[in-house]
């Protein structure tokens, strides 16, 4: 039985294909756009198929998933938005982000025949709400209080999807996602912002300084673990909770992003911005957020992050060919 994925031809979308190809489960990818043909060729994404659609047509989910028999779907799909995109399409981001989830649900429930949906949240979905007594986010005890579209349209999404599920007795679960970075990350239509994790790697690439606007520390999350996250919840056989957390499990900044590219790359050269001085990465998060407990997910699933940022970032660099004229590559 096949694995839907919605956006999936995104960042999540990709890494969650690699994922379950590797374990030998078909996916079709849905998207508004195919990935683009370099990405498709990768070994790692041998029998993918895709499928061009939107996720705001009944029409379009309906042709997905009479497409082969589908057994679980990951819904993925979302506009990730900037400020910039939140004062030209807030109407955009509310029809993708909660009438994409909507009709997702609906045309999924009358299809029938689908074992569970996972609806990847974020979390954006708290705000810069103070977090539980522990320091984290926990899914139990911690209240969301969205700060922009973002956040109000996946909190809306994910109430919806639970709603109707429980209407017509359908397994559904939410997975709200922590920062991630890492393989599969490339700019799309409706990703405004890139990783500074990425962005970083981006000068080190172009030979340029990256000059961060703060440590940014996070419970930053690698894109391999992130997938084997979701597909935990995705595969569990039986769960105990509809909400789960998905995140790095342990803190990092991107000082130890940097320090651990230098160590290989001697000549990249990084700092944090001066007062008053423009940085060259951007973060649209104005202060960061507390990291999200993954207690949870530990519990029901036995999930396991296996990529700190030393590993992360052998793994990221052998897989993206980098060639820096840092390292006495291309000038």
């Amino acid at each position: 039985m096949a694995i839907l994925i919605t956006g999936g031809a995104g960042f999540i979308g990709l890494a969650l294909a690699e994922h379950f190809l590797a374990a030998g489960r078909p996916v079709l990818l849905f998207d508004l756009a195919a990935p683009p043909a370099d990405v498709m060729a990768r070994p790692e994404l041998t029998g993918a198929r895709c499928m061009i659609g939107d996720v705001r047509r009944g029409s379009d989910i309906d042709a997905a998933l009479a497409t082969m028999p589908i057994e679980l779907v990951v819904h993925a799909a979302a506009v990730t938005p900037n400020e910039q995109r939140e004062r030209s399409d807030a109407r955009g981001i509310i029809d993708v982000n909660i009438g994409g989830t909507v009709n997702l649900m609906e045309r999924a429930v009358a299809r029938g025949g689908i074992r569970r949906i996972v609806v990847v949240s974020s979390v954006a979905v708290y705000g810069f709400s103070p977090p539980a007594p522990s320091g984290f986010f926990e899914e139990g005890t911690s209240h969301p209080a969205p700060a922009a579209l973002y956040g109000i349209s996946k909190l809306a999404a994910e109430q919806a999807a639970l709603r109707i599920a429980h209407l017509h007795n359908c397994d559904a679960r939410i997975v709200r996602l922590g920062p991630v970075y890492g393989r599969w990350e490339l700019p799309t239509s409706v990703r405004d912002a890139l990783s500074p994790h990425h962005q970083v790697l981006q000068a080190l690439q172009n030979g340029k300084e990256a000059i961060l606007p703060r440590p940014m520390r996070a419970d930053w999350i690698y894109s391999r673990d992130a997938a084997a996250g979701i597909e935990a919840v995705a595969m569990a056989a039986a769960l105990d909770h509809a909400i789960y957390h998905v995140g790095g499990g342990t803190l990092s900044d991107l000082p130890d992003w940097c320090r651990t590219l230098a160590s290989r790359y001697p000549d990249f050269r990084w700092r944090c911005a001066e007062p008053g001085e423009a940085p060259s990465i951007v973060y649209n998060l104005p202060a960061d957020r507390a990291p999200l407990s993954i207690a949870r997910l530990v519990r029901d699933t036995g999930f396991d992050p296996a990529y700190p940022v030393s590993v992360a970032a052998a793994d990221y660099l052998a897989w993206a060919k980098i060639d820096c004229p840092a390292s006495g590559g291309v000038s």
